[in-house]
């Protein structure tokens, strides 16, 4: 992609680009290692911040304000004894729906936090957090697993991207965001079958008494490259003391490894787990009828992919098998494309923003559309100066 714009100005460059990312180096989809490949070269955990909900305030630290899982379903983490999850078993998954209010979506997707993470970091260290890069890439969690997720599913995936000093700031294009999805659906039943997830977290969990309704986020570094780094920030569930690692929580009717859709959750979960160290899962089942939970299973990131990555399974064909290693190997490839991608319109002048459209398409094919004038600028602020912090 260097060469291909080598010889051009910036002038010359086209409103448009497009790569295809088809033929990315990937191993047999029947090919299943006894470790997973993991998504980064390096990855830690660099902050944390909590997002107070009525007063719409991020404090960053205070990792106390995670809530906690309950010490009897930290156990069964540990041990797999059933008997320590015997008192929920029968509850009802419905018991608040009424009273739920969910978080909008602009909430969920507001990196103020981050930014001030961001400026903290460069006034406590007296250089931009991107130094060192080529690219530092800033984004939500649920951003990077829509991305990862492309080659197994049948959506075109959209994103607004922002270039400046360094960093890329990749966010939702609101144009293409479904407002009447999961727990925002205009069907009551589907939303409902999605509260039940909630209603789990609040059984499981505890958290400080009279602490007020907030969102707790793991700050996340990773890098694909001595040039390429990301920061994300990613909604933790829960923090469980017995491990001394976070938990995720899900909330099904129970998973069949033999059926496609089923398969496509569980890489989905692996990706979401995988992404953040330290992370394990558990998972509450559900009566389909009435909404009661029945049983629990926990996996650590190894034991989810064995479950649904092992030749005791019959081979699908399609999307790649769900094979977890491909979808690690995918990431990279796109990652470093895009960076190849976008590098002949903004190295000529790193400070000034540039903005783009971003398309990844069922084909896999990527689309960047440069556009003038950023119209989401309070959505990808710029870092202040290191200097400028008081």
């Amino acid at each position: 992609m260097q060469k291909l714009f080598e010889k051009l100005s910036l002038e010359d460059l086209p409103d448009e680009a497009c790569v295809s990312c088809r033929g990315f180096e990937r191993a047999s989809i029947s090919h299943f290692p006894a470790e997973p490949l993991h998504f980064f070269d390096e990855v830690k955990e660099i902050g944390t911040m909590t997002h107070w909900i009525d007063s719409d305030k991020f404090e960053l630290g205070r990792k106390q304000s995670a809530p906690h899982l309950k010490k009897d379903l930290g156990l069964f983490t540990i041990t797999k004894k059933l008997a320590k999850t015997n008192s929920y078993v029968g509850h009802d998954l419905l018991e608040h729906y009424d009273d739920f209010q969910p978080l909008t979506p602009n909430q969920l997707e507001d990196m103020s936090g981050v930014f001030e993470f961001l400026n903290k970091w460069e006034g406590d260290h007296g250089k931009p957090y991107s130094s060192g890069s080529d690219f530092t890439i800033v984004c939500s969690r649920h951003n990077l697993i829509d991305l990862i997720m492309a080659p197994f599913s049948d959506e075109d995936v959209h994103f607004n991207v922002k270039y400046i000093n360094g960093y890329l700031h990749i966010f939702p294009d609101k144009q293409f965001q479904k407002k009447d999805d999961g727990i925002y659906s205009s069907e009551s039943n589907i939303r409902r079958i999605c509260y039940t997830g909630f209603e789990l977290e609040d059984l499981v969990t505890e958290t400080q008494p009279g602490a007020p309704k907030s969102a707790f986020y793991s700050l996340v570094q990773g890098k694909i490259s001595k040039n390429i780094k990301l920061l994300f920030k990613a909604e933790m569930d829960c923090f469980n003391p017995a491990k001394r690692s976070y938990t995720e929580i899900k909330c099904t009717t129970g998973l069949k490894v033999k059926s496609a859709f089923h398969r496509r959750k569980l890489l989905r979960m692996w990706v979401q787990t995988s992404l953040v160290p330290s992370t394990d899962l558990l998972i509450g089942l559900r009566d389909p009828y009435y909404h009661q939970l029945s049983s629990f299973e926990c996996y650590t990131r190894q034991e989810l992919y064995q479950k649904f990555n092992n030749r005791n399974l019959s081979l699908l064909k399609k999307k790649y098998n769900y094979n977890a290693n491909i979808s690690v190997q995918w990431f990279r490839h796109l990652v470093k494309r895009l960076c190849q991608t976008i590098t002949p319109y903004v190295e000529k002048t790193p400070t000034e923003a540039v903005s783009f459209k971003l398309t990844l398409t069922k084909q896999l094919e990527l689309r960047l559309r440069k556009i003038e004038t950023p119209s989401t600028a309070k959505e990808s602020p710029k870092p202040k100066p290191a200097h400028a912090q008081s």
